[in-house]
């Protein structure tokens, strides 16, 4: 029996970004919710920051939940900048070699956009299938997808302008007060960007897609076939 063909819908470069951004996002989550909401995850900085406090000769009933916040909060910034590094090369290089393909159902018509959206819906929610007329024309990415992109675009650059401003500015206090609540939206939006994009991934009618980004970045010919008919054409050409 001959080995079903496959093709790759994944890059390397895509799959190594994604799994770096999943870690750095993680971490810079859970820093962040704590130097957020204290009163909730004391006990996270007081886990940090107790074995700075026996090494320093502190009392760790006192100075464990401040040493840890500390130090989130240095690796929040360190690591924050990194990630906002990663994402801002890695856009120029999608942008530079045309290879942003996220956005490209933004170009449907609206009407398209919305019966593609619709169709989406009813099968991530109420386990429909799509109509053939959708079905037939969704590409590597659907629209969907091309929204949630957007949602993540503004979401990071308020975290990265926020962010910013806040560590390299000299801000008066109105200013920074300003810059934390544009800090916090954003990392709520990021938040809504995550949910929204486990629940779409994990849905089984995605699962060639999520086995592809986690092993070799490819899916058969039929499944490419199926979930990506437009996308297909265009590199078969």
């Amino acid at each position: 029996m001959s080995e079903e063909k496959r093709v790759e819908i994944i890059s390397l470069s895509y799959r190594l970004v994604h799994a770096h951004n999943l870690h750095l996002w993680s971490f810079l989550a859970v820093s962040g919710a704590v130097m957020l909401a204290i009163q909730y995850f004391s006990w996270l900085a007081y886990a940090v920051g107790y074995p700075a406090a026996v090494l320093l000769r502190l009392d760790p009933a006192v100075d464990a939940v401040t040493l840890g916040v500390q130090i989130l909060r240095i690796l929040h910034r360190i690591l924050g900048v990194l990630w906002g590094i990663m994402i801002i090369v890695y856009g120029i290089y999608l942008v530079g070699f045309r290879k942003l393909e996220v956005l490209r159902p933004l170009r449907k018509p609206l009407k398209e956009q919305v019966a593609e959206v619709k169709a989406l819906a009813g099968r991530y929610i109420l386990g429909k299938p799509l109509p053939k007329e959708v079905e037939e024309k969704l590409d590597r990415h659907n629209v969907f997808v091309a929204y949630l992109a957007l949602l993540l675009a503004v979401a990071f650059a308020l975290l990265a302008f926020s962010g910013a401003s806040m560590v390299f500015l000299p801000l008066t206090i109105e200013q920074y007060r300003l810059m934390l609540l544009l800090h916090d939206i954003g990392f709520y939006l990021s938040l809504l960007f995550v949910y929204l994009h486990l629940f779409a991934s994990l849905h089984p009618a995605n699962a060639p897609i999520l086995r592809a980004m986690f092993r070799d970045g490819t899916v058969t010919l039929e499944e490419a076939k199926q979930h990506m008919p437009q996308w297909l054409k265009r590199k078969i050409k």
